[in-house]
Order: structure tokens, then sequence, then C-alpha cells
């Protein structure tokens, strides 16, 4: 019997799509936050994680995340030595609308 593998998927913005402020690993990497918030509103994922899933290095997930940062697109915070990124709300209000939309 052939077990069947879930498949994930990440959502992002038209307009984060067309953002010239961003490049390609910058977009993935904001839907794959959103997509590890949904639940929480927080994303708990290690660099090491965004770098397998989006097949780039450790380091240049630490400066798309400080772009990113930069850009007041994620927020960052450290509790109890563990790290907590947040989406703007802006940005994660309007994915919810597009998502309420076509569900």
């Amino acid at each position: 019997m052939i077990e069947e593998k879930k498949e994930n998927y990440i959502i992002v913005l038209d307009s984060v799509l067309k953002n010239i402020k961003l490049n390609s690993t910058d977009k993935l990497l904001l839907g794959s936050i959103y997509s590890l918030s949904i639940k929480d509103n927080i994303c708990f994922a290690k660099n090491e994680y965004f770098a397998t899933q989006l097949n780039v290095s450790i380091r240049t997930i630490s400066s798309t995340l400080s772009k990113l940062r930069k850009l007041n697109l994620i927020k960052v915070e450290t509790k109890n030595h563990l790290r907590q990124i947040y989406l703007n709300e802006k940005l994660k209000q309007n994915i919810s609308s597009c998502i309420e939309e076509f569900c």
C-alpha cells in the first residue's frame, strides 16, 4: 500500500509578488512564515528549517529575515530563548481576507 504524503502550500499575496523591493526568496519566506503561523499567529521555525524548505543557505535565510524586518513586514521577538516571528498585522489581515474570498 502506498502511503499518501500530505502536501503543504504557501500563500503569497499579489501585492507581495509585485513588490520590486523583494526578491523571490523574500517572497517565498514570507509565504512560509504565514503558513507556519496560521494556527497561533506565531512562527517558531528555525533558520535551518527554512533553508531546507527553500533550498538556500542558512546565511541567506538570516539576511532575508533581517531584510523583511527592516521593511517592517515581520517582527521577531525572543521569549524564553525561543525565537518568535510575527507577520506585520496589515499583511496578515490582507492574506486572511484573501483566503476568505476564495474559500
